[in-house]
């Protein structure tokens, strides 16, 4: 009599197994319009370089303003390995759950919540001190959008790696770790994003 209550008051419950395969699906159709607009900023940055009209990709110095030069890609590649480390470590962490050690778990989450951390306040301390704006030529209107995108992957990381550390802390993911591995294809694409745009930049 209880089970058949049960049931009838909750008509809508799903099995894990079924929510998490939606879920995958959604982080995939996310992750595909995603790679198209990254592809997309990769392919204006280097038609842009390639077509350099009127010389305006990196604009010499007039009377009013100073010649605009190319950052150097150091920063941007130091961004893409503190992104690197922190997959590393999320990897870690999705390794010791697969093993049912939620102690590496934990660690291995909380390691990459730290690298993200890390990585969006050096991409900032970067788009901060950069010597020209967006108006400054091509060169500068396709830094700051490869620089935002970045930006952009990167709040967007943090904010998953602190809400999965602190569930793995909670003890959710003992019974079932998909949304685990749903973190971790972030964590790649995150990663090969910042890469693809850390070797766009050293082309300037």
């Amino acid at each position: 009599m209880s089970v058949e209550t049960h049931a009838h008051s909750n008509p809508h419950h799903e099995h894990p197994d079924v929510v998490g395969s939606r879920n995958r699906l959604g982080v995939i159709l996310i992750l595909v319009a995603d790679i198209a607009m990254a592809l997309s900023v990769l392919f204006v940055y280097f038609y842009l370089r390639q077509q350099n009209v009127n010389n305006m990709w990196l604009p010499a110095a007039t009377s009013d303003n100073p010649a605009v030069v190319a950052l150097s890609p150091k920063g941007t590649w130091y961004v893409t390995g503190l992104a690197a480390l922190g997959l590393l470590t999320h990897f870690y962490g999705l390794k010791g759950v697969r093993a049912k050690n939620q102690t590496q778990l934990v660690l291995g989450g909380g390691l990459a919540a730290l690298f993200s951390i890390g990585a969006l306040i050096y991409q900032f301390i970067q788009i901060s001190g950069a010597p020209f704006t967006t108006t400054s030529g091509a060169y500068a209107s396709c830094y700051f959008l490869i620089a935002g995108l970045n930006t952009l992957h990167l709040v967007l990381t943090v904010f998953i790696a602190i809400g999965n550390w602190n569930r793995s802390r909670l003890g959710i993911y003992k019974a079932d770790h998909w949304h685990v591995d749903i973190v971790n294809v972030w964590w790649v694409w995150m990663t090969v994003s910042s890469l693809l745009g850390a070797f766009a930049l050293s082309f300037s």
